[in-house]
C-alpha cells in the first residue's frame, strides 16, 4: 500500500507530498492487512484516513482503503495508466495509413474480438475468472489509448472519423463496465462466502475513524456504494489528461496569488498612475474574503486565474486526487485552500493511555465546524459555482456539486457520493466518541438516507442524463450491474436484439453474460436469454467470417443448438483445407463434429428443394448439383462417418434419379470412396464385435449396390447401343453394270475387308450383348427382395432433416425416420423397372434373340419378382406391344409365338 505522510505545516500549509500512482487488483486487496505497524495516517474524508494501521483494515476491489480520500480512496493513486496496443513509434508508423482510411477506428479495432477469444480460451479455470476481467479491461484500455492517439492526429471535422469517434466512445464505456464488473462482483462473491456482516471489532469504537471503519465493516450497501464512488472517480482519473486541458499550470508558474490585484493596490499605495486600470474599484485587501465581504472584484485577469483554478481543483476531487488539488492550491499561492481541504478527514487519535507510546493524531477534531461552515459555502450563491461544487463535494451538498455536473456518471457521481456522506453522518452522531456537544447539523441536511436504488431514480430524473437519455446502452448494463439486477440486464439486453447491436456492444454483452453464468449468477429461467444473446453473437461472427470465434462461441451455446448453428457456419465453406481447418477447431471446443457435418450435408441437400423432384425432368447437372455433391465430403474426412456418408448419398442419388439426372448420379457415386463397404464392416466390427450390420446400415449398404447395379447396366447398355448403331461396319457399294476390271478387283477387296470387320463386329456384339443383357437382368432379379427393396425391415429409418434429426444434446438419433425414403423407393423402381425391362427388349430383339425376349414377360409376370408392380398401364401397354413385335419375327421364322419351331 501506498502511503502518504504529512510534512511539518509552516504559518499557513507546507507542500503535501504523496507517491504511487497504480491502483492494484482486486486479488491483492490482502496486502492490504498486512501493512505495518507503523503506518502513518494521513487524514479522512468524513474523518476517515487515506492510510491506517493494520488493526482497521478495509480495502475496496482496487486494492485501496475504502476510506483513502473524499471518496474514501487514495488521492494519488488514480492517476491514468498510459498503455497503448502499439508503441508510439509503431503508432507513428502506422498512423498515415490509418489516417487515411475511411473510419480506421473501425478496422483498428477488430483484433479485439480475436483477443476476446484468446482471453477466454486462457483462462478456463473458475478460480481465474478475476484475471480474466483484468485483461478484457486491459485490452480495452490499450485500444481506446491507440484511438484517442489516432484521434488527435486526425484533422479537425475530418468527415471519415465519425464512426471511429463513436467506436472509441464504446470502448471507453465497455472498460469502465468490466473495472466496475470486476470490483463489484469480486465484493459480492466474497460477501456471500464470509461473513463480513458481523463486527469485525470487539472493543467500542473510540474515535471517528473507528466508527466509519466499523461501518463499513458491518453495511454492504455502504461497501457497495463506496466501491461504485471508487470505480467513478478511477474512470475520472484515467479521462483526466484526454478530457481536462484548461490547466492552472498551462498559464503561468506564479506562487503568489492574485499578481494582478496585489500589483494594483501596490501601485496605488506608491501613487504609482495606471493608465489601463479601469473606473471599477477593487478589493483593497487580500484576505480570502475580502471581495466578498466587500463586494468588489478582483482584478480581470486575476478572476480568469481564479476561475481555472477552481475549475482544476474541482476536477481533481471529482477524480478522488484530493491530495493534487492540495499541491494544486498550494502552488497557486492558496496555502489557506489548500487547508480549508483538509478539513473533512476523520479525527483519530490512536495513541494509547501510556504518554511514552505516542503516534501521530489525524484528521479534524472539529469536523463539524468545517462541516457547518463549508455548507454555508456551498450554500452561497454568490460565490462561483465550481467553489461552491468542491466545498460541497467534501461536506455533502448535492445540489452545488450538481450544478456542475454534465455527464452521467458525473451526476451518479454526485449523488452516490451523497448518499455514503449521509450514512457517515448518521454513524457518527450517534456514536459516544465525542468529549463536546456536537455542531448542529445544517437545517437543509437531507433527513432520509438515499439508497442506491434512489440514486438512479434521482439521476434518470436529472436534466442533463434526460438530455442523453438512451444513447449510451452501456449505462443500463452498468445500473444494473450496481443494483445486481441481473434478471432485468438481460431483459433489457434481449429487446436490444430486436433493434440491431453493434458489434463491439454485442461482443461486450456476450462475455459479460459468460462471466455471470461462471460465477453462478444466471439461474435455469434466464438461460433462455443468455441462449438468445449467444445466439446473435454467434451470427455476428458468421457474418465476419472468423472460423476461430464462431467455433469458440458456438462451444458455449446449449448442446443442442451447437449442431444447428455451427451447420449453418459450414454451409457455405467449399475449400478443402478451409473445411478441414473448421473441422479441426470445432473438434478442439470439443463440438460433435459427426452431427454437425451430416447436418451440414442434410442441410445442403435438402436447400433449394422446394419443388416436387417427381417432377423435374431436366437430365443436365447444374451448378447447384454440383454443390450438393461436392457436400458429401463432409463425411468422407472420418472412417467413422462412412456409412452416414452412404446413407446421404444415397440420398441424394435418389433425388438425382428421380430427377433422370443419370449424369449428376454418377459424378456422385464415383466420389465415394470404393472401399467404402469394406470400412463399414470394419469399423462396425471393431465397435461392436460383430460383422452383422444393423438394420439401417444393412438397408443402406444394399442401396448403395443397388445404384451401382443400375449405374452398370446403364453404362453397359449405352456401350451396346454405341456399338450397335455407330461402329457397324458401312457395306461396299457394287459398282455398276459395265465397270471396268480394276473396279470388280477392288470391290472384291473392299467387300473382303467388310466381312472381316462384320465377323469381328459380330463377335465383340456378342460379347458387349451377352454383358449389357446380364447387367440389365442383374437389375431385374436383383436378389433378397427386389431391386430397391430392403431386404431387412427397419421402420425407423434414420433420416436427419436439418437439424431436426438431432437431440437436444446434439446427437444424431439413430432412429430418426426417413420419411420420404419409401416413397422415392417406390417411385424409382415405378421409372426404372419398366425402363430396364424397355431397354432389354431392345437389345434381345435387335440381336435377334427372340425367344429370350419372349421370356421377359414370364420374369415381368412372376410373383417371385412381382415387377409387375412398377409396371403402369402405359409401360404395360407398350410392353405388351413390343412383345407382339417380337412374336411376329418368330411367326415369320416359322415358330410359334412364344419362339418354338412349329412342326
Amino acid at each position: 500500500m501506498h502511503r502518504v505522510r504529512h510534512s511539518v505545516r509552516d504559518d499557513s500549509l507546507a507542500q503535501l507530498v504523496s507517491s504511487g500512482d497504480v491502483m492494484r487488483t482486486p486479488r491483492q486487496m490482502s496486502l492490504q492487512k498486512e501493512l505495518d505497524a507503523s503506518s502513518v495516517v494521513d487524514g479522512t474524508m468524513d474523518g476517515i484516513p487515506t492510510s491506517f494501521s493494520p488493526a482497521l483494515p478495509r480495502t475496496t476491489p482496487f486494492g485501496l482503503s475504502l476510506m483513502e480520500s473524499p471518496s474514501l480512496i487514495m488521492e494519488d493513486v488514480t492517476a491514468p495508466v498510459h498503455s497503448t496496443v502499439m508503441g508510439d513509434a509503431t503508432l507513428d508508423v502506422t498512423s498515415a495509413a490509418l489516417l487515411a482510411d475511411d473510419d480506421p477506428g473501425v478496422r483498428a479495432t477488430q483484433v479485439l474480438f480475436s483477443e476476446f477469444i484468446n482471453i477466454m480460451v486462457a483462462h478456463p479455470s473458475e478460480t481465474q475468472v478475476w484475471e480474466e476481467l483484468e485483461q478484457y479491461e486491459r485490452v480495452c484500455c490499450q485500444q481506446v489509448d491507440a484511438l484517442a492517439k489516432l484521434i488527435r492526429k486526425a484533422p479537425r471535422h475530418c468527415a471519415n472519423f465519425t464512426n471511429t469517434q463513436k467506436v472509441y466512445q464504446q470502448l471507453l464505456s465497455e472498460r469502465n463496465t468490466w473495472r466496475l464488473l470486476g470490483s463489484l462482483y469480486s465484493e459480492r462473491l466474497r460477501d456471500d462466502t464470509s461473513t463480513k456482516d458481523s463486527p469485525m471489532m470487539d472493543e467500542k469504537p473510540t474515535t471517528d475513524l473507528n466508527v466509519v471503519t466499523h461501518l463499513y465493516d458491518t453495511n454492504r450497501t455502504v461497501r457497495e456504494a463506496q466501491i461504485v464512488i471508487d470505480w467513478l472517480e478511477k474512470n475520472a482519473a484515467d479521462d483526466f489528461d484526454s478530457k481536462f486541458y484548461d490547466r492552472v499550470e498551462y498559464f503561468g508558474d506564479t506562487h503568489i496569488a492574485w499578481e494582478n490585484t496585489l500589483k494594483t493596490l501596490k501601485n496605488e499605495n506608491s501613487g504609482v498612475i495606471q493608465p489601463l486600470k479601469g473606473s471599477r474599484p477593487l478589493v483593497t485587501s487580500l484576505d480570502p474574503d475580502s471581495s466578498l465581504r466587500q463586494g468588489r472584484p478582483l482584478h480581470d485577469l486575476d478572476q480568469e486565474d481564479e476561475m481555472r483554478l477552481l475549475r482544476c481543483v474541482f476536477a481533481h476531487v471529482r477524480s478522488g486526487q484530493v491530495a493534487a488539488a492540495e499541491d494544486l492550491c498550494i502552488k497557486a499561492g492558496h496555502q489557506w485552500r489548500a487547508a480549508t481541504l483538509e478539513g473533512w478527514r476523520l479525527h483519530h487519535d490512536p495513541n494509547p493511555t501510556d504518554p511514552s507510546q505516542r503516534q501521530p493524531i489525524a484528521g479534524n477534531p472539529y469536523r463539524d465546524v468545517w462541516k457547518a461552515v463549508a455548507w454555508r459555502i456551498a450554500s452561497d450563491e454568490r460565490l462561483p459555482v465550481y467553489e461552491r461544487a468542491i466545498y460541497g463535494a467534501l461536506c455533502g451538498h448535492l445540489q452545488s456539486v450538481l450544478s456542475v455536473c454534465n455527464e452521467w456518471q458525473d451526476v451518479l457521481w454526485a449523488y452516490t457520493h451523497t448518499m455514503v456522506d449521509q450514512w457517515v453522518e448518521e454513524k457518527l452522531r450517534a456514536a459516544a466518541t465525542h468529549l463536546r456537544p456536537l455542531h448542529p447539523l445544517p437545517k437543509d441536511f437531507p433527513e432520509e438516507k438515499l439508497s442506491m436504488k434512489g440514486v438512479f431514480e434521482a439521476v434518470e430524473c436529472s436534466p442533463e442524463v434526460q438530455k442523453q437519455q438512451g444513447k449510451n446502452p452501456y449505462h443500463l448494463l452498468q445500473k444494473y450491474l450496481i443494483l445486481d439486477e441481473v434478471e432485468t440486464l438481460l431483459q433489457e439486453a434481449h429487446v436490444w436484439l430486436g433493434d440491431g447491436l453493434a458489434p463491439h456492444l454485442l461482443r461486450c454483452l456476450t462475455h459479460l453474460v459468460l462471466f455471470l453464468r461462471r460465477i453462478g449468477r444466471i439461474t435455469q429461467e434466464l438461460e433462455h436469454l443468455c441462449t438468445d444473446i449467444l445466439e446473435a453473437c454467434v451470427k455476428e461472427s458468421i457474418e465476419r467470417g472468423d472460423v476461430e470465434q464462431v467455433a469458440w462461441y458456438t462451444s458455449v451455446l446449449p448442446m443442442w443448438l451447437q449442431v444447428e448453428w455451427y451447420a449453418r457456419f459450414l454451409h457455405n465453406i467449399t475449400d478443402d483445407h478451409h473445411r478441414r481447418h473448421a473441422l479441426q477447431l470445432a473438434a478442439t471446443v470439443n463440438l460433435d463434429t459427426h452431427a454437425i457435418t451430416s447436418a451440414v450435408v442434410t442441410n445442403i441437400r435438402l436447400s433449394s428443394n422446394i419443388r416436387d423432384p417427381e417432377g423435374e425432368m431436366v437430365s443436365e447437372t447444374t451448378a447447384e448439383d454440383r454443390v450438393k455433391i461436392s457436400a458429401i465430403d463432409w463425411l468422407l474426412y472420418d472412417p467413422q462417418q462412412r456409412v452416414e456418408a452412404l446413407r446421404q448419398a444415397n440420398a441424394l442419388m435418389r433425388t438425382f434419379l428421380i430427377s433422370r439426372k443419370i449424369g449428376a448420379t454418377r459424378a456422385l457415386f464415383n466420389k465415394i470412396p470404393s472401399d467404402s463397404v469394406n470400412v463399414i464392416m470394419k469399423e462396425h466390427e471393431a465397435e461392436s464385435g460383430s460383422s452383422n450390420l444393423p438394420p439401417h446400415a444393412a438397408n443402406t449398404v444394399r442401396e448403395y449396390f443397388c445404384i451401382r447395379t443400375f449405374l452398370d447396366a446403364q453404362d453397359a447398355f449405352t456401350d451396346w447401343f454405341d456399338h450397335y448403331h455407330q461402329k457397324r461396319p458401312t457395306a461396299p457399294q457394287k459398282p455398276a453394270l459395265g465397270s471396268g476390271f480394276s473396279q470388280q478387283v477392288a470391290y472384291e477387296q473392299t467387300e473382303q475387308h467388310y466381312k472381316g470387320d462384320m465377323e469381328r463386329w459380330n463377335h465383340t456384339l456378342k460379347l458387349i450383348t451377352k454383358t449389357a443383357s446380364d447387367r440389365l437382368y442383374n437389375v431385374l432379379l436383383f436378389p433378397e427382395g427386389g431391386w430397391l427393396m430392403d431386404s431387412v425391415l427397419d421402420d425407423q429409418e434414420p433420416e436427419v432433416t436439418g437439424v431436426s434429426g438431432a437431440d437436444e444434446s446434439g446427437e444424431v438419433r439413430p432412429d430418426t425416420p426417413e420419411p420420404n425414403r419409401a416413397h422415392h423407393l417406390s417411385v424409382l423402381r415405378s421409372i426404372y423397372i419398366p425402363q430396364v425391362t424397355s431397354l432389354l427388349q431392345n437389345i434381345l430383339h435387335s440381336t435377334q434373340n427372340y425367344k429370350e425376349c419372349i421370356q421377359l414377360a414370364d420374369i415381368v409376370a412372376s410373383e417371385q419378382h412381382q415387377l409387375y408392380k412398377a409396371f403402369g398401364s402405359g409401360e404395360l401397354q407398350r410392353f405388351l406391344v413390343k412383345l407382339q413385335e417380337t412374336s411376329r419375327e418368330l411367326l415369320d421364322r416359322n415358330c410359334d409365338a412364344l419362339g418354338y419351331p412349329l412342326k
